[in-house]
């Protein structure tokens, strides 16, 4: 349940900072997966049955992953009626973004670093809303980034509640987790992808 729960609260996150002409629903990030996760082309059909839900209702979604260039549509070979789906680009993404090698506190890292106010800083409640990991995970992370002179934390407010604000060196960090990030490149399908049936 806590799996699900940060899965979909880190979705959420994402799609709302998405404009909305590229957002695409939990739904249509569960075709993707399902399509990286097989490997193959599947017809409309086969991943309807898999979601549970109505062929026109696949078609609706495979069409707009299609318009947004995130999945390959093309008709079948043998039935033309049958309209096949492939991963494009997100299982180019997923496999693009598995080599970067981003730590939770990296990750802590960049959500300080987003902070405009880094005087105040964030709360690890803040950050765990904004990071969509478990509560457990940051304050181990924030822990980490303390010990190592990273980050520190602020004097408690009237609530008894510290911050946790950037040293220098965690800026330059963030900046170097960013760079790293921004170096990815998502490229071509392997020419061993497997062809749409």
């Amino acid at each position: 349940m806590c799996e699900y729960l940060s899965v979909r609260r880190a979705f959420g996150l994402v799609r709302q900072s998405t404009p909305a002409s590229g957002r695409v629903t939990f739904d249509e990030l569960g075709i993707m997966c399902h399509l990286a996760n097989v490997g193959k082309p599947l017809r409309t059909s086969e991943i309807a049955e898999h979601q549970g839900v109505l062929r026109p209702t696949m078609t609706h979604r495979a069409g707009h992953l299609s318009e947004l260039g995130l999945i390959e549509r093309r008709m079948g070979r043998t039935d033309r009626r049958s309209v096949c789906c492939s991963p494009r680009r997100m299982s180019l993404i997923i496999d693009e973004c598995a080599r970067a090698t981003v730590s939770s506190a990296d990750m802590v890292l960049m959500a300080l670093a987003e902070t405009a106010d880094n005087e105040r800083g964030r709360t690890v409640s803040e950050l765990v809303s904004c990071l969509g990991l478990l509560q457990p995970t940051v304050s181990m992370a924030v822990s980490s980034l303390e010990k190592a002179g990273l980050a520190g934390r602020s004097e408690p407010d009237a609530r008894g509640i510290a911050s946790v604000c950037l040293a220098d060196a965690g800026r330059r960090r963030a900046r170097q987790v960013e760079e790293q990030l921004e170096s990815l490149r998502v490229g071509h399908a392997r020419a061993n992808s497997p062809s749409v049936l």
